[in-house]
C-alpha cells in the first residue's frame, strides 16, 4: 500500500435528528396557501368598502337633493301644493332632462325649479330611481326618494317637512 492517506466515509445519524426530505417545499406551499386567503379576505373587504362607500354617497345626495326641493318650495310657498302635483312617481331617465337654465335668467317658478330639480337627481342617482313629492293636506310636505344598490337591493328615504 502506498503512503496515501485513506479516508473512510462513514455515516453517522446523530442522535435526535433526522434527515427529511421535501419538508421545505411542504412549508413553503403552506405558506402561500395561508397568503393567498389573507389577500382574498384583504380583497373582499376592499370590495364591501366600495359598496358601504357607494352607498354612503347615494344617501347624502338623497338627503341634499330633498333639502334643495323643501328649500324651493319654501321659497316658493304660494305655488307649493303644485310641486307635490307636478311631480309624482317621476323616474330618473338613462338621458339628461332638459328645461333648467342654470344661468339664473329664467323665471323662478315650479316648472325651472322642478325641472332643475330632476337634472339633479338625474346627476346624482341611478337610472329608474323614483322622486315623489306629497301632500297630505294639512301643510305638510313629504319627499321619497327611492334607487337600488348594485346588488338590487331597494332603499328609500323619506323627508317630511313644511314650507
Amino acid at each position: 500500500m502506498s503512503n496515501q492517506l485513506r479516508i473512510k466515509r462513514t455515516n453517522r445519524t446523530y442522535k435526535g435528528t433526522q434527515r427529511i426530505n421535501g419538508f421545505t417545499l411542504l412549508e413553503v406551499l403552506i405558506a402561500m396557501l395561508i397568503m393567498a386567503i389573507g389577500v382574498l379576505g384583504i380583497t373582499a373587504l376592499q370590495f364591501k368598502g366600495l359598496q358601504y362607500n357607494q352607498d354612503a354617497y347615494y344617501r347624502s345626495q338623497v338627503n341634499l337633493i330633498a333639502y334643495d326641493i323643501a328649500d324651493r318650495m319654501r321659497l316658493n310657498q304660494a305655488n307649493a301644493a303644485t310641486y307635490a302635483t307636478s311631480l309624482t312617481n317621476w323616474a330618473v331617465p338613462a338621458t339628461a332632462p332638459t328645461g333648467c337654465n342654470q344661468t339664473g335668467t329664467a323665471a323662478v317658478g315650479v316648472a325651472s325649479d322642478l325641472a332643475c330639480w330632476k337634472l339633479q337627481l338625474y346627476t346624482a342617482l341611478p337610472p329608474d330611481s323614483i322622486a315623489n313629492i306629497n301632500n297630505d293636506g294639512s301643510g305638510l310636505y313629504t319627499v321619497t326618494l327611492t334607487w337600488q344598490d348594485r346588488e338590487g337591493n331597494p332603499h328609500a328615504i323619506e323627508y317630511t317637512f313644511q314650507p
